[in-house]
């Protein structure tokens, strides 16, 4: 098997985290800029391509570098480059609040709705990669679309909100929650994601998969681990509402490779505790 991987987009949190990974695993991994596509198309064989560019937190503020991300550095990564095998990390947010999370099942979208300026231009990507292949205009294959729910790790930014809670802890001394305990979110450990990543480069599965943790977790089971671990009290705003997100559906996954997601239950203790150790007690 070719040992070879190009990621795109190592730059960010989960490309640089499978840099690091694969490499540990004696993959000959290659982080060229992003940008540089003069790079791509001069070479004859990139291997297997991860394309792990994208906007998460700040989409709202930047939607033209949102679709640039999204759509077409991924065309000019199909059209310029020569490689064995395509994987594109997408999101379950393209689900919304919606309850059938099956990957062939029909997604909503309002153009009105700013936030849904990110759901429309990962659709278009996963659209475009997945079409391009079909027809032909992208020779090589497999082209595999993962969606991720919300991965928990060791992240340097606070996109995701059990590290926003943990900063407001850090810097106050408690958690102020403004939606309901009993809100609710899918989660993934790093590690399980970088899993599922490696063990789709050894194989010819095409689509696309959600990789997530299978469950909903509340606020309550994040805030309650929180109060354990820091001793913070955790208050509810007044008028706070119920954003409850279902369990992301992975019998895909599962069926096709055996996909395994730890339970949420049995890494956020020891994710905290690591936690403590590498990270500083200041924002």
């Amino acid at each position: 098997m070719n040992r070879m991987v190009t990621i795109l987009g190592a730059g960010g949190y989960i490309g640089g985290e499978l840099a690091r990974h694969l490499r540990q695993q004696a993959w000959d991994v290659h982080t060229p800029a992003r940008v540089d596509y003069g790079w791509l198309s001069g070479r004859t064989d990139l291997g297997h391509v991860v394309y792990a560019i994208g906007l998460t937190a700040d989409f709202r503020s930047r939607p033209f570098d949102t679709v640039v991300a999204h759509v077409d550095l991924l065309r000019q990564t199909l059209q310029s480059a020569r490689y064995q095998s395509l994987t594109v990390l997408s999101s379950t947010r393209v689900y919304g609040a919606q309850a059938d999370t099956r990957e062939d099942a029909a997604v909503a979208v309002q153009v009105q709705q700013p936030g849904d300026l990110y759901n429309l231009s990962k659709l278009m990507g996963e659209s475009l990669c997945l079409h391009a292949a079909a027809v032909g205009l992208s020779a090589q294959a497999p082209v595999r679309v993962l969606r991720l729910s919300n991965v928990v790790g060791l992240r340097p930014d606070r996109d995701l909100f059990i590290d926003q809670l943990i900063d407001e802890g850090l810097r106050t001394g408690r958690v102020v929650l403004h939606s309901a305990l009993d809100s609710s979110k899918d989660y993934i450990h790093i590690s399980d994601v970088l899993a599922a990543i490696t063990t789709l480069l050894d194989t010819p599965h095409g689509g696309v998969f959600n990789i997530a943790g299978g469950t909903a977790v509340t606020h309550h089971e994040v805030t309650q681990a929180l109060t354990q671990h820091f001793g913070w009290p955790i208050e509810v705003a007044p008028n706070a509402a119920r954003q409850a997100l279902p369990g992301i559906d992975i019998q895909r996954a599962r069926q096709a490779f055996g996909f395994a997601p730890q339970p949420f239950g049995s890494y956020f203790a020891p994710h905290l505790n690591h936690y403590t150790q590498t990270k500083t007690s200041t924002p």
